[in-house]
């Protein structure tokens, strides 16, 4: 979303949710292996990172661009220094 990274990880008898905030995102870090990329996205507020696998290697840049863009829009107030 414009406020959050969110991945969704469904198995068969439940669904896990992990989030991060916008202006938390310290860094995105992309893997490309031999065919799917990984995408690692550090969180500065002190929690694990959110790790998701499976993309395409343009949705894993294109994940990255997003985030890029929505920390680009935050208020100066909420940007990391």
């Amino acid at each position: 979303t414009d406020k959050a990274v969110i991945r969704h990880k469904r198995s068969w008898f439940n669904k896990d949710e992990m989030s991060i905030s916008i202006s938390k995102v310290a860094s995105v870090h992309i893997k490309t292996g031999m065919i799917w990329p990984d995408i690692l996205i550090e969180s500065s507020g002190g929690s694990g990172p959110l790790a998701s696998h499976g993309h395409r290697k343009a949705d894993a840049r294109h994940i990255r661009e997003l985030i890029e863009t929505a920390q680009g829009s935050l208020p100066d107030s909420e940007k990391l220094s």
